[in-house]
């Protein structure tokens, strides 16, 4: 049976609450009846209670400066983080806790990657943060192997997890890991977290990139794609829907998301089938409704984007 694992959650003024919830409530929920196998207690910069950006008040149960030297140590994001990147007492605390040679983990939520970067302790690791943070972070804190367009990473005993809700996907991450993937699963069954998804994958879907990236001019095109992705989308039918010339139509699509159309077409195929495979349907069902075809041309698909079979897929991150 693993040991127990103490978490000591480091809070502040103006921290977002659900980089705070969702991991805590992931770790809490992992406790079996007869066994606590984490435990948690919130600290803060002076020992004093914080006030979430929300309202929400957190009793602190402890300041930075007395972090149990045998507990992990969780850093949550939020727009108040940025009130600490010049603190010189908080980063040599957090650098004091990552020169240890135990096997405690520093975790970063969100934005609170930025606290590490600034104490220095993620030079040379790679590291992911929230994606608004995208451009400040690789200006500010060039040394660090950013991976933006994953949801999170490891390196050594340190792990940071990207926008808000990822934090959830890295705890369940970290519950793999020290009690087995039935219980991570369990847990994410209890959270309603019907898709286990894997550091590798995106922050957010291309569907979501596409609505907040494209032309006006694609947006109705884009939505007649989700809507409808069993539909013979070849250029030419695209073009016609759109009211543009094959060439055009190309032209835009790789200004706005840098892939052509029939790209962005199979990419959505992609989404919808991990989606429906997610909910149990079957293989031969799911490769007809996204309009794959056979399932040879949805594997192959699979294998290209992601690196894995359907099958693997569905062993990772779908139901058992």
């Amino acid at each position: 049976m693993p040991q127990q694992r103490q978490i000591d959650v480091f809070v502040f003024e103006n921290v977002n609450l659900l980089d705070i919830s969702g991991p805590v409530q992931a770790f809490h929920s992992a406790s079996a009846p007869d066994h606590v196998f984490y435990t948690h207690r919130f600290i803060s910069p002076d020992g004093k209670n914080v006030r979430t950006s929300c309202g929400m008040e957190i009793v602190a149960q402890g300041s930075i400066q007395n972090i149990n030297p045998v507990a992990d140590l969780l850093i949550p994001g939020g727009d108040g983080i940025d009130a600490f990147l010049e603190d010189r007492e908080i980063s040599t605390a957090i650098r004091a806790f990552a020169s240890q040679t135990k096997n405690q983990r520093l975790i970063s939520i969100c934005s609170g990657a930025l606290l590490l970067a600034a104490a220095g302790v993620l030079d040379g690791r790679r590291a992911t943060t929230h994606w608004s943070r995208a451009q400040i972070v690789k200006s500010r804190y060039p040394r660090v192997l950013w991976e933006l367009d994953t949801i999170y990473t490891k390196s050594d005993r340190i792990y940071t997890s990207a926008g808000v809700s990822t934090g959830i996907d890295l705890a369940l991450a970290i519950i793999e890991e020290d009690c087995g993937r039935t219980l991570s699963l369990e847990v994410a069954q209890e959270l309603v977290v019907y898709l286990k998804r894997s550091g590798g994958q995106r922050q957010f879907s291309q569907l979501l990139q596409a609505q907040q990236q494209a032309e006006p001019d694609l947006i109705k095109l884009i939505d007649k794609i989700s809507g409808n992705p069993a539909y013979n989308w070849t250029l030419s039918e695209l073009a016609k829907a759109s009211n543009m010339s094959p060439r055009t139509l190309d032209r835009k699509f790789n200004q706005s998301l840098g892939i052509s159309p029939v790209q962005f077409v199979e990419l959505t195929r992609l989404e919808q089938a991990k989606i429906l495979l997610a909910k149990g349907r079957s293989m031969k069902q799911v490769a007809s409704l996204c309009g794959f075809g056979d399932l040879q041309k949805m594997r192959r698909c699979f294998s290209r984007h992601l690196g894995v079979t359907t099958s693997e897929y569905l062993q990772h991150f779908g139901r058992e």
